[in-house]
């Protein structure tokens, strides 16, 4: 299992050249791929990058299997709180209508077997990010990290 294209930030995601391949619908995780992990704010970066997405008149979804937490500000963008990724049904129920045209649905996140599996899942585009900070992970969540790195050893 591979994403479809693997980058260092969301930053370095061209995101006009998604657009004008047809992708519509971003489903971004949270914790790792937009903010720190546990974070209330959403970075003036990400921020940028969603009010571009908008102004294409893309939808923006943040899918994340993070505790629900009361964010700082309003920024617009809808979250599932606790969607148990990889599953697809919890994200499927709540906004299914907007990813049933697979090819205008891009997932990005920082983990192979919950970001990545959710959208192989749910058979659309896939991004993998690499995670912006690892040192204050669940342990569950490290030790996917050790298996990530021997599974991407072994596809080398």
């Amino acid at each position: 299992m591979q994403a479809d294209l693997s980058v260092k930030s969301i930053d370095d995601i061209d995101y006009e050249e998604l657009l004008k391949n047809g992708k519509s619908v971003f489903l971004f995780d949270f914790d790792n791929t937009i903010s720190v992990w546990k974070s209330r704010t959403i970075p003036e970066n990400v921020k940028k990058i969603f009010q571009y997405l908008k102004s294409n008149n893309a939808q923006i979804f943040i899918i994340t299997n993070g505790k629900q937490r009361e964010m700082n500000e309003n920024i617009g963008v809808p979250i599932i709180w606790r969607s148990l990724k990889p599953l697809t049904f919890k994200v499927k129920r709540n906004i299914g209508r907007h990813i049933k045209d697979k090819d205008k649905v891009v997932v990005i996140g920082d983990q192979m077997f919950t970001d990545i599996l959710f959208g192989k899942f749910l058979k659309v585009y896939t991004i993998k990010v690499e995670p912006i900070d690892t040192s204050k992970e669940f342990i569950s969540t490290r030790f996917l990290r050790v298996i990530e790195k021997i599974f991407n050893v072994k596809q080398n």
